[in-house]
């Protein structure tokens, strides 16, 4: 009689996934069959939305290999599937349900060289990690997606491909609008990739800063400092960052900010945005802005257009000037008197 075994221990849930998945699905990736990978466009989404997460489960298993890098045959079978994957989470809007999986494989990702070859190209890794980004982060208004998909992404922006960490950025900077308290757990790492040269973060730091002042006032000196090498939107999103920096009644920051401030005055591309900036300091530190009256007497003669902001400004800080005066007088005074 011959006796039969069942799977291993490590056996069972793979063979148990494969099984549910759709028939065409556990072909194609069950035997790696790029000939029938085509077949999948012709079902319909709905016929194939079950299956979804075990398909990425075994994707990943698939791309994991050790010799996935220089097979072309799974490569090619592994974008078909993720292509059809994709669409089929878009169309379904199942995102939800498969963000897991649809996260876990991204992950894995980050285990493999991203960095794009001599001509430009990317590495396989790269390339799954590219194809599923955008099906994860154009869904920045789902917060429990959010969740999964950020701390992810994240890790991104410190890998060796330029097009992923742009990309990356934009959708970063799409989420920063819905979700910045999720962003803002990762501040740190985002100041330190604009640092790098990754200027497009800017627009996300007025959003985070709120939650987290500290680790971008620690580096706002060096912010600042890029402002000559930013493309003018770029130096828009710095001066918002420090317009709501300005608003939360740092001292500290207000002495940090006004000489750079100052010294772009003269730019008339945003002297109205930067006027605006001191206009707020100077309603609670008028004193900081005292030694530079008279260059703000040379830039309001330069650009009348501006003489509205420049009066409330000397007037902030001329009624301190004046209140000082008058204590001085009346000190001198009471040390003439008996």
């Amino acid at each position: 009689m011959t006796e039969t075994y069942g799977p291993g221990p490590a056996e069972s849930p793979l063979i148990i996934k494969l099984l549910i998945m759709h028939q065409l699905f556990r072909l194609v990736l069950g035997q790696k069959d790029l000939s029938r990978a085509g077949d999948l466009f012709s079902l319909d989404d709905s016929e194939i939305e079950d299956s979804l997460t075990e398909a990425l489960e075994q994707i990943k298993i698939i791309s994991s290999s050790l010799d996935y890098q220089t097979n072309n045959n799974d490569q090619a079978v592994v974008e078909i599937c993720i292509t059809r994957i994709t669409t089929a989470i878009r169309e379904t809007e199942s995102i939800e349900k498969h963000a897991e999986a649809l996260v876990g494989l991204w992950d894995s990702c980050l285990e493999h060289s991203l960095r794009p070859s001599g001509k430009d190209e990317d590495t396989p890794h790269a390339k799954i990690a590219s194809d599923i980004m955008s099906c994860i982060l154009q869904n920045y208004n789902r917060p429990p997606v959010m969740a999964l998909a950020i701390p992810i992404a994240v890790k991104f922006l410190h890998r060796s491909n330029k097009e992923l960490c742009r990309n990356m950025s934009n959708y970063l900077s799409l989420a920063a609008i819905t979700k910045a308290d999720l962003l803002a757990n990762h501040t740190d790492v985002i100041v330190k990739s604009i640092l790098q040269g990754n200027a497009m973060l800017l627009r996300v730091l007025p959003a985070v800063y709120e939650k987290q002042p500290q680790p971008i006032n620690r580096h706002l000196t060096e912010l600042l400092a890029l402002m000559s090498q930013l493309e003018q939107p770029e130096q828009y999103h710095l001066l918002r960052l420090l317009h709501v920096a300005v608003k939360r009644k740092q001292p500290e920051v207000a002495q940090k900010c006004i000489p750079f401030l100052i010294g772009h005055l003269k730019d008339s591309t945003h002297n109205d945005v930067i006027l605006n900036i001191l206009i707020e300091i100077a309603g609670y530190e008028p004193v900081a802005l005292n030694g530079f009256l008279p260059m703000l007497k040379e830039i309001g003669e330069r650009f009348p257009y501006l003489i509205g902001q420049m009066a409330r400004l000397y007037g902030a800080v001329g009624h301190v000037d004046e209140s000082h005066k008058a204590a001085d007088q009346c000190a001198g005074n009471g040390d003439g008197m008996p």
